[in-house]
């Protein structure tokens, strides 16, 4: 009879979880690491329910995704992934059908990845659950752009050629690749410059790449894809002009909806001599709200000071400089910003700052660095213990959604 009682009470105890007020439910979760977070959802169905509803209010914290080196065999199939809330620890995450070493991750969406191999296979990858989309062959160009691979081998030959001009490269250069996903019907739009031939972008469905061309003199240094939008930005060969352009991409056919050029370089707010300072690179970038930015990454010469020049481009194709993000935090290779107060992302990231990596050429290194807009000074991310000095340069944000 005791027995009988004693399991009763157990059956009680264990159906009061799913009857917790939904606010303690919260505030329980609310303090949980990943791992915990993940366990806690399979406890009932109104933990899960609210472990959603709790990890919607948290998925705008960025992580880091950390692939092997080239030449790791060991760690092939392994990658990490690193949260700036819990700087102590790296999640490892195999996945069988990937070679991560023999890969590169072009660009990232939520929890998936824009791949490639040393084949130029491209496909989409889902981190956490290992979903993989392919996508069309990089030879299927659809426009006046040909592309013909000429060698079997790792890596091969091709040959490119647009009617006014033929060349044959060892390699592609994918410049800016930007993608969407939806992450119910697995709808998709991908999009990546092909140097100064043109922007290849291709939607489920497809079995090519479309094209938007280039003008002549110019090529492809930054794209983001927000909202149906494309926000595109070319420069010159040289470097010295350039124009900033949007493509609706509602329709059916990409639509131009805005052009304007770039705002003059004046260094003289940075160095009164202006001898010693210059331009590393420019990205656009859109803020939550959905402002436009044109950011400049600027350099001292023969010193490690770094500093960040913003402009908001208005619809008028006029600029205005920016002196501070408020509460938004600036992913500087993603082309996007992310809410980053103490409520919302734990401590882990620092508002009004920009987050960006930067070559070390003397120590041939890459660093991932926080510039704060308040002190105007650079600080380093965290100290990741790499297998070689060039695996951070292989790394990429990303916005994970659990």
């Amino acid at each position: 009879m005791k027995k009988r009682n004693s399991y009763k009470r157990r059956g009680d105890d264990s159906k009061s979880w799913s009857e917790l007020p939904e606010d303690l439910i919260k505030s329980v979760l609310e303090r949980l690491d990943f791992p915990d977070s993940r366990r806690a959802e399979t406890v009932c169905w109104s933990w899960y329910s609210a472990a959603k509803r709790c990890v919607a209010k948290k998925q705008q914290i960025p992580w880091l995704i950390l692939l092997p080196d080239e030449d790791d065999r060991i760690n092939n199939h392994w990658c990490k992934l690193f949260n700036p809330g819990e700087k102590d620890k790296l999640y490892k995450i195999r996945d069988e059908d990937v070679e991560f070493a023999n890969s590169c991750c072009l660009a990232t969406y939520g929890n998936w990845l824009f791949m490639v191999d040393y084949w130029y296979n491209l496909y989409l990858l889902n981190i956490f659950t290992h979903e993989r989309i392919d996508l069309p062959p990089v030879e299927s160009q659809l426009g006046a752009t040909k592309l013909e691979r000429t060698s079997k081998k790792r890596g091969g030959w091709f040959c490119l050629s647009n009617g006014h001009l033929k060349m044959k490269s060892k390699d592609i250069n994918i410049e800016s690749p930007v993608f969407w996903i939806d992450q119910r019907t697995k709808e998709y739009l991908v999009l990546w410059g092909f140097g100064k031939w043109c922007v290849a972008y291709s939607k489920k469905g497809d079995t090519f790449w479309n094209q938007i061309q280039i003008p002549v003199q110019y090529a492809c240094s930054h794209m983001v894809y927000k909202d149906q939008k494309l926000y595109y930005l070319l420069k010159d060969y040289i470097g010295s002009d350039g124009f900033i352009k949007i493509f609706d991409f509602s329709s059916e056919i990409p639509r131009e909806t805005f052009h304007c050029g770039l705002p003059p370089g004046d260094i003289s707010s940075l160095d009164p001599a202006g001898n010693s300072w210059r331009i590393t690179n420019e990205n656009l970038v859109v803020t939550v709200t959905g402002d436009v930015l044109y950011v400049e990454n600027w350099a001292a010469r023969s010193t490690s000071l770094w500093s960040f020049r913003v402009y908001k481009v208005y619809s008028s194709g006029l600029f205005e400089q920016v002196d501070s993000l408020g509460n938004e935090a600036m992913l500087f290779d993603l082309g996007i910003t992310v809410l980053a107060n103490d409520h919302i992302v734990g401590g882990g990231f620092k508002r009004n700052s920009i987050y960006y990596k930067t070559a070390c050429h003397e120590k041939n290194s890459t660093q991932i660095c926080l510039f704060n807009f308040e002190t105007k000074e650079m600080e380093p991310l965290h100290k990741f213990d790499c297998s070689s000095l060039k695996q951070l340069a292989r790394s990429l944000w990303f916005l994970p959604s659990f």
